[in-house]
Formats: structure tokens, sequence, C-alpha cells
């Protein structure tokens, strides 16, 4: 449910991009894609592990669960705009360095996207250790079509300019994190917050917060150098590359979603073999989805995104194999995560951001776009491949278990097909 939730959300967010790529080009592109990640950062700086640490809970302590809830959204709203604040005036300090066409407005509006990204994290932690998959697979899947709504009606009425672009943007995200606040609030109620409560979620959020920030910025980070070292054309065009790459990793993503509350609340061995089959079963899939897109992916981006990003072709192909990398490190570290391990669930991630700094800065003044890409799946492999290391550390397995299929791996197969047969016999 959460991996075609967050396909048909992607979807949305997918036609922002081309709405974004076709009207403001790859230098307003790469200008809304600084905005957009610098949001991201904040909002993950300033969550703590918060959120991470309320799923644990919440799965198994439902008599807390108010109280957990406004822990949540009172820690998380203080922390975003305090961090935001000392984000905005770093950046407006910087202003011979940052890139061209964001000021003042956009710097506004970027700390108050980072709020409401956090809130929209926050309210989605909450259902998924209250056990709301559905409703949170429904929301994911729709929600995200509110921002491309927003922007196609902004373009066709009176034009987009980055500023509008972002504003419309941040005006989307706050309406998702309304909307998911206020589902979590009627699955559990809201308590008065318990300080007892918030010191055990911050004790536990802090060890897994290292891990939860590497995990963005190892996505991230790369664009933010590039808006330093290369121009907002280049970063436009990588930009790109990077939205159209990402649908390969919705499957690994999905499932270490899905693992966290399930192995919370199972027993060290079944933890196990829920883990190995989660990561047997999505690298096979991903596998023919690697496969297909090396293929078509060549001949549609310049196709969906036009001319001006046929340079988006070599970082996406460059990008492919850190697919692999992704689905282990998000899949052991989520399991690590599950067994009540945060600190060696974030050594995975870890990994990655340090290997992927260093080559993005060896990499990116030589080779641009396609240095970042090549300097990502690294990064993404060598993180995987500590994760995998730390998960079989405190949970020894044979290593043939790793590739080894079984008839139960075969369940996602079917599980996937679920909604195209449902869709099928309804037509």
């Amino acid at each position: 449910m959460l991996f075609w939730a967050r396909a048909a959300g992607s979807a949305g967010f997918f036609t922002a991009v081309l709405i974004l790529a076709r009207s403001l080009g790859p230098t307003g592109r790469g200008t809304i894609a600084f905005i957009t990640v610098s949001a991201l950062v904040i909002a993950r700086l300033a969550g703590f592990g918060m959120g991470a640490a309320t799923t644990v809970l919440a799965s198994r302590r439902m008599e807390a669960r108010g109280a957990l809830l406004a822990n949540l959204i009172l820690f998380v709203l203080t922390s975003a705009l305090i961090v935001g604040s000392l984000g905005f005036a770093v950046l407006l300090s910087l202003a011979g360095q940052r890139p061209e066409g964001i000021g003042g407005p956009e710097l506004a509006i970027l700390v108050g996207a980072g709020a409401a990204i956090a809130l929209v994290e926050a309210g989605g932690a909450f259902l998924l250790g209250c056990g709301r998959v559905q409703r949170l697979a429904l929301l994911t899947a729709t929600m995200t079509w509110v921002y491309p709504l927003l922007l196609g009606i902004v373009w066709v009425v009176d034009g987009l300019t980055v500023t509008r672009a972002a504003l419309v943007w941040l005006t989307a995200e706050t309406i998702v994190a309304l909307v998911l606040l206020s589902q979590s609030a009627r699955a559990a109620g809201i308590a008065a917050p318990s300080p007892r409560l918030l010191l055990e979620s911050m004790h536990f959020g802090v060890r897994a917060w290292a891990g939860s920030l590497a995990r963005l910025l190892n996505f991230r980070t790369d664009q933010i150098i590039l808006g330093f070292l290369a121009s907002e054309a280049t970063l436009g065009i990588y930009a790109v590359a990077v939205n159209a790459s990402e649908a390969l990793l919705y499957l690994p993503a999905a499932t270490a979603t899905a693992l966290l509350p399930i192995a919370a609340r199972a027993d060290p061995h079944v933890q196990v073999e829920q883990a190995l089959r989660a990561f047997r079963s999505t690298v096979l899939v991903t596998t023919g989805l690697v496969l297909v897109a090396a293929v078509l992916g060549p001949l549609l981006l310049p196709v969906l995104f036009g001319s001006a990003y046929d340079a988006s072709v070599e970082p996406f192909l460059l990008l492919l194999p850190g697919a692999f990398g992704f689905a282990a490190t998000a899949i052991f570290s989520s399991a690590l995560m599950a067994s009540s391990s945060p600190g060696r669930s974030s050594l995975g991630p870890f990994v990655s951001l340090v290997v992927g700094i260093g080559l993005d800065l060896l990499l990116i003044p030589r080779f641009g776009a396609s240095g970042a890409a090549a300097a990502a799946s690294v990064a993404f492999l060598a993180g995987g491949y500590v994760a995998l290391v730390m998960f079989r550390s405190k949970h020894p397995f044979e290593w043939r278990s790793l590739l080894l299929l079984r008839r139960g791996d075969l369940i996602l197969f079917r599980a996937l097909a679920g909604p195209l047969r449902a869709v099928r016999s309804s037509s």
C-alpha cells in the first residue's frame, strides 16, 4: 500500500517538476531546488529524531499516544522555527555566495516551509506508529497532488516566477501538515504533554537523529554543494536526473517504513527473518526496475523535460546503481531501529554522507552533475554495506541468506499486483 501510495503521490510531484522545468528553465529550476532542499534540511535538523522515536513508542504504548502526539507537535514546531531562524540569518549573511534569485522573501518562505515539512513528517510518523497504514497511504497518494494543482493554476492564471513557485510550495506543505495532524488527533486524541515521555523520546530520538539526518543529506547535500560550486543551470540539470531516478527508491523506502512498527513489536528471531525477506524481495524487484530505467530513461527524459535537459541523461544513468545501496541502508537501518539500536542504525547513513561529501568536493568541480551522480551512487553502496554489517553484528546470519530466495519472498509480487488486479476487476 505504501509503495503504490508513494508512486501515486510522486506522480503528482513529478507533474510539479515538469511544470517548474518547463516554466522556469534550468536556472529557475535550480533555484527552486536550492530552496526546497534547504527547507528539507532545516526540517530534519529540527526533528532531532523525535519522529522515529514516536513511531516506535506509539507502536508499543497505546495508552500514551495522546501525550506522545502533543509532545511531538510542540517540540517539532518550536525547534523548526528556531533552526529556521538561524538558517535564515546564515544564508542572509552569505549574500555574495548563495545562488542568485534567492533574497529575503525567498529565505522567509524557506523558513516557513521548513516548519511545515517538519510537521508533515511528524504527522506521518505518528500515524505509522499507531498502525494507521491505510490512512497514511491514502493521504500520501492524494495530498501530494495539492502542490501541482496549485502550481498549475498560478501558471495558467498569472505565470510562474521563482518566488511564486516557492510560495505555492509553502502553501501546499502547510495544507498537508494540517490534514496529517488532524488525522493523527482523530486516531489517538491529544492529551496533556508529558515531560517524562518527552525525555524518553529525546533519549531515543537523538541516537536515531544522526542517521535520519544523514539519510536526508545523502539525497540533498550534493544539490546544496552544486548550488555553491556550479551554476544554477547545472543544479537544474542534476535535480531533474535525481527526481527521475528517485522512482527506483520508492519500494525500498516503503518497505523500510512498513518494517519499522511491525518489527518493533516482534521478537528478535522474527525481526531477522523479516529484515532478510524484505531485503531479498526488494533487491529482486529493484533489479528489474533498474534495467527498465536504464533502457527507457535516456529516451524519455529529453521528451518529457525538453531538449534543454538532454544533459540529465548521463547523471541519471550514473545514479541507478545507488538504488541497491539505498535498499540495504533503508531496510537494515530500519530493522536496527526496531530492535532498539538507534545508534547502530545511524552508522550506514552516516558513512554514506561522509563518503558522498568527500567525493562531491572531489568530482563536482571537474565533472559537474555527472560527478555528483557518481558520488551519490558510491556513497549509497558504501552506506548499504555498513548498515548490513551492523545488522549482522547484532543478529548473526549466514551470508547466503541475503540472496537465497525462498517461496515467502514472492509474496511481495502478489502484494504489488493486488492494487492492479483490483483496478482491472473494477473496470
